[in-house]
């Protein structure tokens, strides 16, 4: 089955752009979400987002270990969708302070 990193900015709609991709396989759909709900604004967004997908797709929280949710989720026969690469690089780094780095290296390397 063929990869696509999808990019854009901020509610561009990349979500939208790999549910329509999901939508046109056969198979099983995971969708593998990074966002926390930190406020309001993200709260709603998550709530959108959870709306517009058909009931038959798993969804997988891996705010920070998307390495293992992906091992877990990734065959042959299913369509995973991440989303989203950038919020789960802020979540890895939180503060930005050194002491992430390793985690940020761990997951990296898994």
């Amino acid at each position: 089955m063929p990869s696509h990193l999808i990019l854009g900015g901020a509610r561009s709609g990349k979500s939208r752009h790999a549910e329509e991709l999901a939508r046109a396989r056969s198979g099983p759909v995971c969708v593998i979400v990074t966002a926390e709900a930190l406020d309001d604004e993200m709260a709603e967004r998550i709530r959108r987002h959870q709306a517009d997908r058909p009931a038959g797709w798993r969804t997988v929280e891996a705010q920070v270990e998307l390495a293992a949710a992906l091992r877990r989720e990734a065959r042959e026969d299913a369509v995973v969708i991440v989303d989203c690469l950038t919020l789960w690089l802020a979540n890895l780094l939180g503060d930005g302070s050194s002491e992430h780095w390793p985690r940020l290296q761990a997951e990296r390397e898994a």
